[in-house]
């Protein structure tokens, strides 16, 4: 039997653990600027609504105006942290609704490891042709790897 090394982007249980102070900042803001985004751009179809926007540059128009180019501005915001997460080797597959994901490896077999905004730590896995929704918890394969030793007593 041939020993797999892990490739220098697979994460383990620890080392994904050790980047969430990080992680967990850049979703934050990806989770909040998105909200406000969404929010934003609502209210702004709203306010568009029956207005002739052909040629008319009265006060309120340029304000809506300025608005969206703020809230486009925000959205490139988004899209900068979102290619932070993607420099560390993070999937930001919802990363809008705080999930992201970890490439790891499972017993030889390429999987993700997936965290959701709020999480304590990184507690669970799926396949990498499963979304989010099938995470399952990380098992003792998982921790092995880690090399963690408060988890190794548990092999």
């Amino acid at each position: 039997m041939t020993a797999h090394f892990p490739k220098k982007t697979d994460y383990t249980i620890r080392t994904a653990n050790q980047t969430l102070p990080l992680v967990k900042m850049i979703v934050q803001d990806i989770v909040a600027l998105s909200q406000e985004i969404l929010e934003t751009r609502e209210r702004l179809e709203h306010l568009w609504e029956g207005r002739d926007e052909r040629g008319h540059e009265d006060e309120y128009s340029k304000e809506l105006n300025s608005i969206e180019l703020t809230t486009e501005l925000k959205s490139d915001r988004v899209d900068l942290y979102i290619q932070e997460l993607t420099e560390l080797r993070i999937a930001a597959v919802e990363a809008s609704h705080g999930l992201v994901d970890f490439p790891a490896i499972r017993e030889d077999e390429a999987v993700f490891l997936c965290w959701h905004l709020g999480d304590k730590e990184v507690m669970f896995w799926h396949r990498r042709n499963e979304t989010c929704s099938a995470r399952r918890p990380v098992d003792l394969p998982l921790i092995r790897q880690s090399g963690d030793r408060h988890y190794s007593n548990l092999a």
